[in-house]
């Protein structure tokens, strides 16, 4: 019988010790590792005191070769000169040192009903969670255990071999399974490159002590790792409804338009598919009928499409999406319920949430949607012909995409200045200004300042043809007003790509149904009342709430609103005054002024396609920035190393 110090690690030969003296992190993450270590032992092998164990199966008594104290050698050889770093593969190693090196899933041969249960959970996690035989490679592990039962494997030395790759594939994949429920199978980071900014928790120790401790009850432990979601549940059930249908069991549909009441003989094969899509229909009706209509629309409103009182080809073509889209979708968006970032929404009982497949902002209080907006996000294009978008298997960000991330809005600016981006200048305002310099000034209402000193520059002053494109030693700001880029609000939050969420002074982009047109910034339609919402719930009084409106150009409702009209107009006199005459000639009346808020909002852009809508039913949105091929890439192509 092993020892406990035999397995707990040395202690380092020299602490290190803080600038107070004290022992420092090296000291208490070496205590910390012994304790676990122990406790480790005690749990593991209380277990295998205690676990069942099952008969040697009859047709394992072909091998002769086989002795169980030269197997348990063979094992305790093969985990001490295993170099694998990772922290999944060193608690896996104290997992066999707490056994005595003794096998769990190949005791006496094979533990043939264990390990057709696991086999069993792992060929149903695409059902239930979405997650691939690929991701655990089922199929090289079955193979291995058919070349063990059909006396594949030579009876000699390469029956341990065997046995023990048989062993470490069972053990690992238990351990994949239960990281993939609890923390997600897939790496966000790699999903969305540069642009995803969310602070992910990722398995500890003590995750993998406590998995490695329910081993032997693999089912009821694994049932308590998913996440405990209403959403998710509602996905599950969803993915396990369209598992049961094929593309050869659904109707397609023929292409033809119809208005209302309009018969048609292609009606009843419409009904048949909204009924295998799970939308109750009348199979026998030849006419668009109210009823008929009224699951179409139901459809559209679920798949992002304006309804109407007729049938259109884009329509029937969404119709007739296989069935493998729905699956794919449902599971790439349980995955992204699956990654655990460090800050979710269930922390706050108010926040603002925009998700960008979806072109809107949700206003969320005391877990009710208060408010919902239209919004603009960042551009997007199409890999398809950008090799250099495609790298090992992935699709890399586009410049433009709006970033995912947590912040919290602590400012509102009111009149904001658009200070335009460096890249904007260069690749956009350039050609303008060297065709016509004043015109673009004037007409958009900027100023330039030389970013060498700072200083104001006349717009006349500078022949825009001879300045290099490559190194443009101004810059341009769009002065406040109804005119400006940013409109009235801008929302501002803690972020490193210096995006916000703002008004536009293009209010018609919000009429288009793909709005991926900014930057990078979104746009709100109604940012006035997402800011006077703001307002109340940092508790303004009606006072500076009428205040904050005046500055934003509405007029005084009461006898203390017009007070302070009186007061702004005395402060920008005074202002003016102190300006130098060079100055004066760029004077702005209107300029920006920041509202902190003594309550900062949290902010969650996320990015969902698939996703629980308000009346319980699944709704999926266009993959625009291209990111579910990129998890269900990954989902079959695991790298087991990494794990």
């Amino acid at each position: 019988m092993r020892t406990l110090s035999s397995i707990i690690p040395k202690p380092p030969a020299r602490p290190e010790r803080n600038a107070h003296g004290k022992p420092g992190n090296t000291v208490f993450h070496w205590i910390l590792l012994c304790t676990l270590t122990a406790i480790f032992a005690i749990c593991l092998n209380s277990c295998q005191r205690t676990g069942p164990t099952e008969a040697k199966p009859h047709w394992f008594k072909h091998y002769k070769h086989y002795h169980e104290k030269d197997y348990v050698a063979y094992i305790e050889k093969q985990v001490n000169n295993d170099s694998d770093s990772s922290l999944a593969a060193r608690m896996t190693r104290n997992f066999y040192r707490s056994r005595n090196f003794h096998p769990l899933w190949t005791k006496k041969g094979l533990q043939e009903n264990l390990t057709d249960s696991l086999i069993a959970c792992l060929s149903d996690a695409y059902t239930s969670h979405g997650i691939p035989s690929a991701y655990f490679e089922t199929e090289s592990l079955q193979n291995a255990i058919r070349d063990l039962m059909e006396q594949n494997v030579p009876d000699n030395d390469s029956l341990y071999i065997h046995l023990y790759r048989i062993e470490r594939l069972l053990t690992d994949d238990f351990l994949r399974y239960a990281r993939a429920l609890h923390f997600g199978a897939t790496d966000p980071k790699a999903v969305h490159g540069s642009k995803w900014y969310y602070e992910v928790a990722t398995p500890d120790s003590a995750f993998y002590l406590k998995s490695l401790e329910n081993i032997t009850t693999f089912r009821s432990y694994l049932s308590q790792l998913s996440p405990d979601r209403a959403d998710y549940q509602v996905l599950q059930k969803e993915l396990e409804r369209l598992s049961s249908l094929t593309d050869t069991t659904l109707n397609t549909i023929p292409d033809f338009r119809a208005r209302k009441n309009e018969r048609n003989s292609n009606i009843p094969t419409l009904n048949t598919r909204l009924r295998q899509l799970g939308y109750a229909s009348d199979s026998t009706s030849t006419t668009l009928s109210d009823k008929v209509l009224e699951n179409i629309n139901s459809f559209r409103r679920r798949n992002g499409i304006p309804e109407s009182d007729s049938l259109d080809t884009e329509t029937i073509g969404m119709l007739n999406r296989p069935i493998q889209y729905y699956k794919d979708a449902i599971a790439a968006n349980m995955e992204r319920l699956r990654w655990r970032r460090t800050h979710s929404k269930s922390d706050d009982t108010l926040y603002i949430a925009v998700n960008i497949p979806d072109y809107t902002l949700q206003v969320v209080q005391c877990d009710s949607v208060v408010m919902r907006n239209r919004i603009c996000c960042g551009k997007t294009q199409n890999p398809t012909n950008v090799p250099s978008r495609h790298r090992n298997g992935l699709i890399t960000p586009y410049k433009a995409e709006t970033p995912l991330l947590f912040s919290m809005i602590r400012t509102i600016t009111l009149n904001p200045e658009w200070n335009i981006p460096y890249d904007i200048i260069k690749n956009e305002y350039y050609p303008k200004l060297v065709r016509s310099n004043t015109s673009v000034v004037n007409r958009e209402r900027l100023y330039i300042r030389d970013s060498r000193n700072g200083n104001y520059v006349v717009p006349d002053s500078i022949n825009w043809s001879r300045v290099r494109q490559s190194n443009i030693p101004y810059r341009l700001h769009q002065t406040s007003g109804r005119h400006n880029a940013l409109g009235i609000y801008k929302f501002v939050f803690s972020n490193s790509e210096s995006v916000y969420l703002h008004d536009t002074n293009n209010k018609g982009a919000f009429r288009r149904r793909r709005r991926a047109l900014s930057h990078g910034c979104v746009r709100v339609q109604h940012p006035d009342s997402v800011a006077e919402w703001a307002y109340r719930v940092n508790g303004f009084d009606t006072n500076y709430i009428e205040q904050l409106h005046i500055i934003t150009g509405s007029d005084p409702t009461t006898e203390k609103g017009e007070e302070f009209v009186k007061q702004l107009h005395e402060k920008d006199s005074i202002y003016y005054e102190r300006l130098s005459n060079r100055d004066r000639q760029f004077y702005r009346k209107l300029r920006p002024t920041s509202v902190a808020l003594r309550k900062p909002i949290p902010l969650f852009i996320e990015y969902y396609t698939c996703f629980v809508g308000e009346d319980g039913t699944v709704h999926y949105r266009e993959d625009i920035y291209y990111k579910d091929a990129n998890i269900l890439y990954l989902l079959n192509h695991p790298n087991r190393k990494n794990s």
